[in-house]
């Protein structure tokens, strides 16, 4: 199968993508009718993308949209969302992470529901010779204009619980990696603080696979209840029930009935490494370009 993949340079997290799936199929710089595929794995050159689209039809076209938040029309952030719209509705199938950000491309573009497929992102998985319980309520996640915005850090404020946000501010870069592999390692439980979040931070994913429980909102627009389902806690859609939760899992931190720490990497590895994200795009190409 041979493939043609846009993506900009300098986003490591896609490139780990294409560098996988490029194991399996023929990657060409290329766009053009020898090609099994077209894949869009981030913003960007949509109307070059749609007219590529449209000048060789016989070519499945593919778009993976990593999060399409209720306040994008608000927060634009420079991006073109309407352009981004209109290749969506070009494409064969558009893949995202959850069911959750399905809903929003059919709720902000009238994507076809029978077009959308849930693929679940992957962590960027690393060990640590220092996992401890370093006395804090960690929040990996990125600063976003968020319903729940400012919530976490009024709650451990209230519950004089330390806490450390270890996600970049907006406009920001993140951590080196070494102080957020130590930031993660070291937290007594991470938290997902947001109503929306396509994944519910792959940082909570790298997190369980180091053994660490992890807190997310029961929204319907959380990713991570798709990934997690019972094997994370959960507060409801209000501040009170997220402090409330925030203080009993502090009470009870250090005797969580977890599941082992064997268990927990054996499941992230099968449900969220760069190999099983890429076996799942694999099986969608697979599907769609035979059909």
């Amino acid at each position: 199968m041979k493939v043609f993949i846009y993506a900009t340079s300098h986003t490591e997290y896609v490139i780990n993508i294409i560098q996988e799936l490029s194991k399996h199929v023929e990657v060409t710089n290329r766009p053009d009718g020898s090609c099994d595929a077209f894949i869009s794995l981030q913003m960007g050159h949509h109307q070059e993308l749609i007219n590529t689209a449209n000048q060789y039809p016989e070519v499945k076209f593919f778009t993976y949209v990593w999060d399409a938040y209720e306040w994008i029309w608000e927060h634009a952030g420079g991006y073109d969302w309407k352009g981004y719209g209109e290749l969506c509705n070009r494409s064969d199938e558009v893949w995202t992470p959850s069911s959750g950000q399905c809903k929003r491309v059919t709720q902000h573009w009238g994507v076809a529901e029978e077009k959308l497929v849930a693929i679940p992102a992957y962590g960027r998985l690393f060990d640590s010779f220092d996992i401890k319980d370093g006395d804090y309520v960690g929040d990996p996640l990125r600063l976003v204009p968020d319903k729940h915005e400012g919530w976490i850090g009024k709650a451990c404020e209230e519950l004089n619980i330390p806490y450390k946000h270890g996600g970049r501010g907006r406009g920001q870069v993140g951590l080196p990696q070494a102080e957020y592999e130590d930031f993660i390692a070291h937290a007594s439980f991470l938290v997902c603080p947001w109503w929306e979040m396509s994944t519910g931070g792959c940082s909570l994913i790298e997190g369980y696979n180091l053994g660490k429980e992890v807190l997310l909102c029961n929204s319907p627009y959380i990713g991570g209840k798709d990934y997690f389902g019972d094997r994370a806690h959960y507060f409801e859609p209000n501040y009170e029930s997220l402090r409330d939760k925030i203080g009993l899992m502090w009470d009870q931190r250090r005797t969580f009935p977890s599941r082992t720490l064997a268990d927990k990497k054996a499941w992230v590895q099968e449900n969220h490494s760069l190999q099983t994200i890429a076996k799942n795009i694999l099986g969608r190409l697979q599907a769609v370009c035979k059909s």
